[in-house]
């Protein structure tokens, strides 16, 4: 692609926040392009269609809160085929003990009750973490690991009164084909320049301009969709620098780590269908859960969390694969493995274009998503999921960030032609 120097507006970063805002502002006439920084288009949101007989979601994988989901709303118009079986625990391993039918129930139970006690504790004034503000039961030493996979940051450390925030309705839904190959065919018109990474934005002056191995091109106006842990790792250069507000929201919303492992099982193995998911805790910290029958086939997905994930993924590559072999051997028996085809792990920690999988908010931080997302200079725009207080950590909120900074240059741009025309007119002749 030949990149011209001059555009209305340019979007760095091509994952579902990037592709919905550069789709909207073609749409409007915006010549507009996408810059991204690695090899590929989804950003956090990649389908991998070549490892195993089916596809695996590398990163975002669910169209969550379905029923107020906007990209639910798109897949269900185009007729994709959509997996909405829901999710619960078929066995739990919990510290040296194999709970019984009826324990698992009570586990899943004091699971609903630990959410349910987290938002209550977050709509009051203040904030706690949500290791505070969890419910006491018998299974709190375990269940306390759920929240990690659902924020990317440890229960000690996360905000009960951003959990809190999150717009929940029920349905998780699995889209066939995967979800990221589903955003890429969403927005296939969309051009993006690959292998192009930003270095530089310089907004002092007059538009913006950005710093690449293509050159230098400028814009009137540019939309920012990279997440907190490149963001805070300073691997963008911003002149001015980025204001004190937005460096300090950024410490509070620190890039989490939620890794995948996936497991395919040969085609003779029934040991576990859609919808059943096995928890495994052996110490403090060490904690897997798995879940079973991926898109109604024999794939499997093991998540590790939080500080857990990123010690194993200090480890290497297959460290978190083992501990979520030993979660399959402890449910099903050692010769579970015999049936085991292929295996695969992410490490988005290691990835320098995502720097960790996805943001959570420190305790006292839940209004920093409000202050990333304020433009700056009326120029540069904030995308991404961190910057959704009601939507962050899911792709839909990705995409519905895009869809806002979109609107935000499109009122002013509005606003500019209304005072254009309302101008007094001189009569020079």
């Amino acid at each position: 692609m030949v990149l011209p120097a001059n555009l209305d507006v340019i979007v760095i970063g091509a994952g579902a926040a990037g592709l919905s805002a550069a789709q909207s502002l073609r749409q409007a006439g915006f010549e507009t392009v996408v810059l991204e920084a690695a090899d590929y288009i989804g950003g956090r949101c990649v389908t991998d269609t070549t490892t195993f007989s089916a596809p695996f979601d590398r990163g975002g994988s669910w169209l969550h809160s379905a029923p107020i989901n906007p990209l639910a709303r798109q897949a269900e118009q185009t007729e994709t085929q959509l997996h909405k079986k829901p999710w619960s625990w078929a066995w739990v391993h919990a510290l040296g003990h194999t709970l019984p039918e009826d324990q698992v129930q009570a586990y899943q139970n004091y699971q609903d009750e630990l959410w349910l006690a987290i938002n209550a504790a977050g709509a009051q004034a203040g904030d706690l973490t949500t290791q505070s503000a969890m419910p006491t039961g018998r299974w709190a030493q375990t269940a306390m690991h759920s929240i990690s996979q659902m924020l990317a940051g440890d229960a000690d450390v996360t905000s009960a009164k951003d959990s809190s925030n999150y717009a929940q309705a029920k349905g998780d839904w699995m889209v066939e084909g995967g979800l990221g190959a589903f955003i890429k065919r969403l927005h296939k018109d969309v051009p993006v320049q690959l292998n192009c990474p930003v270095t530089r934005i310089d907004y002092s002056g007059v538009g913006v301009k950005v710093t690449t191995p293509q050159g230098t091109l400028q814009a009137d106006h540019l939309i920012l969709t990279v997440s907190t842990g490149v963001l805070g790792a300073g691997v963008i250069e911003f002149v001015p620098a980025l204001p004190a507000s937005k460096r300090a929201a950024l410490e509070q919303l620190p890039n989490g780590l939620l890794n995948k492992v996936c497991i395919e099982f040969d085609p003779e193995w029934r040991g576990a269908v859609q919808g059943q998911t096995a928890d495994y805790h052996t110490s403090k910290d060490e904690f897997c859960s798995l879940l079973f029958g991926l898109f109604d086939t024999n794939l499997a997905v093991g998540f590790v969390a939080g500080r857990f994930a990123d010690a194993l993924e200090r480890q290497g590559a297959g460290a978190a694969t083992d501990y979520c072999l030993a979660g399959l051997r402890e449910t099903f028996g050692n010769s579970v493995e015999k049936h085991i085809l292929c295996t695969d792990e992410t490490a988005w920690r290691s990835n320098p274009n995502t720097i960790g999988s996805y943001s959570y908010a420190t305790l006292g931080g839940a209004g920093a998503r409000k202050t990333l997302a304020e433009p700056l200079a009326g120029r540069v725009f904030f995308a991404g999921e961190a910057t959704m207080t009601h939507t962050y950590s899911t792709v839909h909120g990705a995409y519905q960030s895009g869809k806002r900074a979109a609107d935000q240059i499109l009122s002013i741009q509005t606003q500019f032609a209304a005072k254009a025309r309302n101008a007094p007119q001189h009569d020079c002749g």
